[in-house]
C-alpha cells in the first residue's frame, strides 16, 4: 500500500509507529537525524514521511523545501510538540499536508496515516490509468503482467494473427483493444474496432453475420447484406470465444486469414481485405482439437502470436490499484463523495480468491459503490458472498472456507491433475474427490 518513512531522534517513537505502519500493510523506513532522512529519500522511493520538528541536526520545518526538492510529490505530515502550534502552520505553509501533536493516540496515528494513504492511492491509480489509456494499454503493475504488455506491444507493431487465452474475466477482449489502439498509424487511423462474439450466434446465422451475403442466396434474403468481416476492412477483427466457432465454417475463417479473401453467402467472387485478426478463447483449444470440435490448421494459423493472461490471483500488486480504479469511476458515475476504502476492506480484497477475476471485482466495487452511505467503503456487501467475519480490523475466514481455497490453489498448480493433487496434499484421490 506504499512506502513510509519515520523521522524520529526518539528510539521507541520510531519502533511504536512503524509496527503500526506494517500491520497497516505498509512499507517502512525509519531514520533518526536529517541527514539520514535524505540520504534514505535519495535511495528510496517514499510515499509519505512522518516528520518531527525536533530532530538533533537539523529542524524539521527547514527540512521540508530540501525534501521536496529531491522528491517533489511526497507528502509529509509534521510530528509536534503540544505547545508548538505556530511551528505546525508554518510547516503547512512549507508543504505539509497534516500534522500530529504530541501525545496522540494509536488512533489519531492510523486515521492520518490511512487518509493520506487513501489519497496516495487513489493519485497514483488515477494517473496510472490515464496515462496507460494514452497509450493503448492496460491498467496493470505486477510482474506477471509485464509479458503481456510486452506482448501486446509486440503484436501492435506487426500486422499477424493473435491468440489470446486465459480465464473468465481476465480482460481478453481489453487485449485485443489495447493492440488495435497501438497499431493504428497516421495512414490507418480510422480502422475500426469490430467484435464477434462466436459463442452467441446460431450456426444458421454466424456465416451470414460474419462474411455477409448476397440477395436471394437463402429464403428471407431480400437485399445483400454485408458482413462484420468486411465493415472491419482496414481496421480488427476481435473473435472472442473463438472455440464455440461450428467447424463448418472454420475452412472459411482459414482461408481468410492465409488469403485475406472471403466469399459472401451465395457470392460467386472473392472480396479481398487487409484486416487484423485476433482470437480468444478461455476454454482448452488442444483438447477441443483431440475431440475432433476445432482444426488443428486453424488453431496454427491464430496462435501465431500468443499471449497468455494471468488470473487476478496471481496480479497482486494489481488488485488494489484496480479497485480504487472502479472505485474512482463508479462514484463519478454515481455522484457520491467516497473517500476510498478501509483499512479491513483492503486486506479483504487483497486474500480474496477472485474466481471471477477482474469482471468479479468491478461488480463487487459498482455494487459496494451502491449500497455505501458513508465517505468509507468496508467490506458488508462481500461478507455474504465469500463467508468471513471481521474481528478487530482482520479479515477471519471459516475453516472449510481457508481449504477449499487451499485445495483450489493445489489442483490449479498440478493443472487439474487430481491424482498429483492428492499426492501433494497428502490425501488419497477418494478424499480429494469428497472434498471437491
Amino acid at each position: 500500500m506504499g512506502s513510509i518513512l519515520i523521522v524520529d531522534d526518539m528510539e521507541d517513537m520510531r519502533y511504536s509507529l512503524s509496527s503500526i505502519v506494517k500491520k497497516e500493510g505498509c512499507a517502512v523506513f525509519t531514520a533518526d537525524s536529517g541527514a539520514n532522512c535524505l540520504e534514505i529519500l535519495r535511495n528510496n522511493v517514499i510515499d509519505l514521511i512522518f516528520l518531527d520538528i525536533g530532530l538533533p541536526d537539523s529542524d524539521g520545518i527547514k527540512l521540508i523545501p530540501v525534501i521536496k526538492k529531491i522528491s517533489p510529490d511526497i507528502d509529509i505530515v509534521i510530528i509536534t510538540g503540544i505547545n508548538e502550534a505556530k511551528s505546525a502552520v508554518t510547516a503547512l505553509q512549507e508543504g505539509a499536508i497534516d500534522y500530529l501533536v504530541k501525545p496522540f493516540s494509536i488512533i489519531e496515528f492510523k486515521a492520518v496515516l490511512n487518509r493520506v494513504m487513501q489519497s496516495i492511492m487513489m493519485w497514483k491509480t488515477t494517473s496510472l490509468f490515464h496515462l496507460n489509456n494514452d497509450a493503448g494499454t492496460m491498467i496493470a503493475a505486477s510482474e506477471a503482467m509485464k509479458p503481456v504488455q510486452k506482448a501486446i506491444e509486440l503484436a501492435a507493431a506487426v500486422n499477424t494473427s493473435v491468440l489470446v487465452t486465459g480465464e473468465t474475466g481476465t480482460g481478453k477482449e481489453l487485449v485485443a483493444q489495447a493492440i488495435h489502439k497501438l497499431g493504428l498509424t497516421e495512414h490507418h487511423k480510422n480502422g475500426v474496432f469490430v467484435k464477434v462474439d462466436c459463442g452467441s450466434l446460431s450456426e444458421n446465422l454466424i456465416e451470414s453475420e460474419l462474411f455477409g451475403h448476397t440477395k436471394g442466396s437463402f429464403t428471407n434474403a431480400s437485399c445483400e447484406k454485408t458482413g462484420l468481416v468486411e465493415l472491419a476492412n482496414g481496421g480488427t477483427l476481435f473473435l472472442d470465444e473463438i472455440g464455440n466457432l461450428p467447424v463448418s465454417l472454420q475452412p472459411k475463417l482459414l482461408r481468410l486469414i492465409e488469403d485475406s479473401t472471403f466469399r459472401k453467402v451465395g457470392g460467386l467472387k472473392d472480396i479481398g481485405v487487409q484486416i487484423r485478426i485476433i482470437a480468444a478463447t478461455n476454454c482448452n483449444i488442444r483438447e477441443s482439437i483431440a475431440k475432433g470440435q476445432f482444426r488443428e490448421d486453424l488453431y496454427y494459423r491464430l496462435n501465431v502470436l500468443p499471449i497468455v493472461l494471468p488470473p487476478l490471483r496471481d496480479r497482486e500488486d494489481d488488485i488494489l490499484l484496480l479497485a480504487n480504479y472502479f472505485l474512482h469511476r463508479f462514484k463519478k458515475e454515481m455522484g457520491k463523495v467516497i473517500k476510498g476504502f478501509t483499512p479491513g476492506a483492503y486486506r479483504a480484497l487483497a486474500v480474496f480468491p477472485w474466481q471471477g477475476n477482474i469482471r468479479e471485482l468491478k461488480n463487487l466495487i459498482e455494487r459496494e459503490v451502491i449500497f455505501c452511505k458513508g465517505e468509507w467503503l468496508t467490506m458488508h456487501c462481500l461478507q455474504p458472498e465469500h463467508d468471513h467475519i471481521e474481528v478487530e480490523g482482520d479479515i477471519i475466514l471459516p475453516l472449510k472456507k481457508m481449504e477449499q481455497q487451499y485445495v483450489r490453489e493445489v489442483l490449479l498448480k498440478s493443472s487439474n491433475n487430481k491424482s498429483k493433487a492428492a499426492r501433494l496434499l497428502g490425501i488419497s484421490r477418494t478424499t480429494l474427490r469428497e472434498k471437491l
